[in-house]
């Protein structure tokens, strides 16, 4: 398998100095790492569940630690895990198993076939079978794995950043001043004033896609495998 690279860069990581910030932004923007948080926003002039409101508020309530300084967002996905990667790769340079997401399906991609969910990352699964891996290290980060190959990586959580420390909850405006141009500028389907803003790699094979809400504040960031990166859903 073709290696690819990773831009890394060593940034001081503010998260340590701003603790309890992270958990308050969490808090406000309704951001969490169980699966009630990777429901999709409503759409305008639509409530948000109450129990979904609920859970996304109890889950940030109880997010882990401050991650890794060397984790960052980029075209591929999060260092030091990488969008191509297999599952088995993905684990040795995490240092760390992926297990299913609580609660995820395991969805056909371009295939009639189908599975049900397995107890564990590693147990076979058809060829096209889409699934939701999460490690235990990494709260509020979700792996989207097509067969055995990690096709986009994702959060909703403040605590991560791009390699240009861009994170969730930041102003659209920072983003655009952070990456200029090179951004990509569409409307977002869900919401009114809201936008999808995607970096392409120099090839055009991966991208670091964020996207905001009708507040011009970002709410999620993935990066990964084109097209798949580019989907709403993680699976379509």
């Amino acid at each position: 398998m073709k290696t690819i690279p990773l831009p890394l860069q060593a940034r001081p990581f503010a998260g340590q100095r701003l603790g309890a910030w992270w958990l308050g932004a969490a808090l406000a923007l309704g951001l969490a790492a169980g699966p009630a948080a990777w429901a999709r926003p409503a759409p305008a002039g639509k409530a948000a569940p109450a129990a979904a409101t609920a859970a996304s508020a109890a889950s940030a309530a109880s997010a882990g630690p401050a991650p890794a300084r060397n984790q960052r967002f980029t075209f591929y996905g999060l260092t030091p895990a990488a969008a191509g990667q297999t599952v088995a790769q993905a684990e040795a340079a995490l240092g760390q198993p992926l297990k299913p997401e609580p609660g995820g399906p395991i969805k056909a991609v371009a295939t009639s076939a189908s599975a049900s969910a397995s107890a564990s990352a590693s147990a076979p699964v058809p060829a096209k079978a889409c699934r939701f891996l999460t490690a235990e290290r990494q709260p509020g980060v979700r792996y989207t794995v097509v067969g055995d190959e990690i096709s986009r990586i994702e959060t909703r959580d403040p605590r991560y950043t791009t390699v240009k420390g861009v994170h969730v909850g930041d102003p659209l405006d920072r983003a655009r001043k952070v990456y200029g141009k090179r951004l990509s500028n569409a409307p977002h389907p869900y919401f009114d004033k809201g936008r999808m803003l995607t970096l392409y790699s120099p090839d055009r094979s991966h991208a670091l896609v964020m996207e905001s809400n009708d507040q011009g504040r970002i709410i999620t960031m993935r990066g990964g495998r084109v097209p798949e990166v580019t989907w709403l859903e993680g699976c379509s």
